[in-house]
């Protein structure tokens, strides 16, 4: 190998042979391609845990009599210029839905303070100031509002 090919001037520095550039690279490579087989298979992991929370909470919706269901693409485009996870038509079928956005958290995180302030109250008012205050309800308030709703 010339300096040229190996990029150094002068011999000052030893130059690599042929064969340790070469595997150099192959491991680069595969290096790289092994990170991005593991980004991919990350994603879909995570729309699988995604969807299936989804289909949770649709089935649990459809328990307490109310139609449910999951909205097409739900978080992948922005179908109809809305990218929500949930439609649930608490007002009857004929009424525009309540529209949801689903998260899950494998450890709770960013949670776990929430639950805290929740604590075993009905609602927790979250507010910012000069925006309008957040409501979080665990499931058995929000099934009981559900219930009285459909009556």
């Amino acid at each position: 190998m010339t300096d040229r090919e190996t990029g150094l001037a002068g011999g000052s520095l030893q130059a690599r042979s042929e064969n340790e550039v070469r595997t150099s690279i192959s491991s680069d490579n595969a290096s790289t391609i092994t990170t991005q087989a593991a980004r991919r298979r990350g994603g879909a992991r995570h729309r699988r845990k995604g969807d299936r929370i989804e289909r949770e909470l649709v089935e649990r919706h459809r328990a307490l009599g109310l139609h449910s269901e999951r909205y097409p693409l739900s978080g992948a485009s922005r179908f109809r210029g809305s990218g929500h996870d949930l439609d649930i038509y608490a007002f009857g079928q004929e009424e525009a839905p309540l529209i949801a956005e689903c998260k899950a958290r494998k450890d709770g995180g960013g949670f776990v303070q929430l639950e805290k302030w929740l604590g075993e109250c009905d609602a927790l008012f979250l507010r910012r100031d000069h925006a309008d205050p957040l409501v979080l309800i665990p499931w058995r308030t929000w099934a009981a509002l559900l219930e009285k709703v459909r009556r």
